[in-house]
């Protein structure tokens, strides 16, 4: 991809890989983050790298990763791409070129900052953020650490209520389990989750996994069964929790900043049906335009951003309480956190957290006070990266060979 590397004013930009795709069933949304994203960076800082990880695991680079329609085209168009790859070893300076590298210059594409826009298994989970840390790169977002728990809805929900923070009961369903006595051994793991639930309805989604996939709503033990089969398609665990008929469903965005984490306006996403969020209505509702502005991702959901029917005590509280989950969780960049208005008591209960939001979750702080553009939303999101990358940088990490002389 051809760039001068240099803004208007003489000054060098810094190279970003931004990274999207990956091995996960939103791959789809990934891209869609992720190209987005390229869109809103700013151009006199920033100068952009696609980095896309097709379904099969193999990276690529090139302009014509940009276009929409490159994608449609899959497989064929990955000809007109470079395969590359990032080394598991500090000091390479970028990715590796492993597709004919002795038509390149150099066998090495220099990267200053990888920028994750991954949505999912494989790249929200601590995976690719294990990579980078052996890499010894400087990234955004979360660490291992915050991906790890922010990508299992049951660590997360143990966390932050170990903070205080309100959750749902919930039993974990494995699918060893499950396939240990198909029949009879369903039957039994069933049973305990009515026993320690209460009766239907109830709601079974994966353990790990976003964009509202493989989520179900089960009203009887026949439903049950089948969501948890069906649950378990899309992942190794299950998790089973009451179902709040007279809910509201609210979500807040955190922000990471050098002294305290700070919350955007409060949202009220809106469902199509009156029920739960489907895939369909967070990245497929409004998106029938043609050409690149039909991209927007989570933008294009049906939502009430900062209500004004909405008690300012339970935006509060939901504002507080984000701030609270971010921190315990250890997460960092920006990231939404979606809580459950119980209606009948008032009580908020903290629903999950994503870690790496669709469309980052700019609709949010631009309707903020006062307002974070993309653009500048994104620059912090960098700058703190590359704090963090400074101070951890000075650690110590070798005290030399003492016990071997032993």
């Amino acid at each position: 991809m051809a760039s001068m590397g240099t803004n208007s004013n003489g000054h060098k930009r810094k190279k970003v890989a931004v990274m999207f795709g990956g091995r996960s069933v939103e791959h789809e949304i990934s891209v869609i983050t992720g190209l987005q994203l390229i869109k809103a960076l700013d151009p006199i800082r920033w100068d952009p790298y696609p980095v896309y990880i097709a379904p099969s695991g193999k990276w690529y680079y090139g302009k014509k990763l940009l276009d929409k329609s490159f994608y449609l085209a899959m497989p064929g168009s990955l000809s007109e791409v470079t395969e590359v790859t990032l080394l598991p070893k500090p000091g390479v300076g970028g990715l590796t070129i492993l597709q004919n590298p002795e038509d390149h210059a150099s066998p090495v594409i220099p990267i200053d900052i990888f920028l994750p826009a991954f949505h999912g298994t494989y790249g929200e989970d601590g995976s690719i953020q294990g990579l980078f840390e052996l890499a010894d790169v400087t990234y955004t977002g979360c660490g291992v650490l915050g991906s790890i728990l922010g990508m299992s809805k049951y660590h997360s929900k143990k966390i932050v209520e170990a903070h205080g923070v309100p959750v749902l009961p919930c039993q974990v369903i494995n699918r060893e389990s499950v396939e240990a006595d198909f029949g009879k051994h369903l039957t039994s793991l069933r049973d305990q989750v009515i026993k320690r639930l209460g009766n239907f309805p109830l709601f079974v989604k994966p353990c790990n996994l976003g964009s509202s996939i493989g989520v179900v709503r089960a009203t009887c033990e026949e439903e049950l069964d089948s969501a948890l089969l069906h649950a378990l398609k899309y992942d190794v665990a299950a998790m089973v929790e009451p179902c709040l008929d007279k809910k509201l469903e609210i979500n807040v965005s955190v922000l990471d900043d050098p002294l305290e984490p700070i919350a955007s306006v409060v949202e009220i996403p809106v469902s199509s049906t009156g029920k739960e969020l489907t895939y369909e209505d967070k990245y497929l509702r409004g998106g029938s335009k043609k050409g690149d502005d039909s991209m927007q991702g989570m933008a294009a959901l049906t939502r009430v951003i900062d209500p004004e029917d909405l008690d300012p005590a339970v935006k509060e509280k939901a504002r507080s309480y984000a701030v609270t989950a971010f921190k315990a969780l250890n997460a960092s960049g920006v990231s939404r956190i979606d809580f459950m208005l119980d209606t009948t008591n008032g009580v908020l209960y903290f629903n999950e957290i994503n870690t790496i939001p669709g469309s980052f979750s700019f609709y949010l702080w631009m309707n903020s006070k006062p307002p974070v553009f993309y653009t500048e939303l994104l620059n912090r999101i960098i700058s703190v990266a590359q704090t963090k990358a400074v101070r951890k940088s000075s650690v110590e990490r070798q005290v030399g060979f003492k016990a071997l002389k032993k």
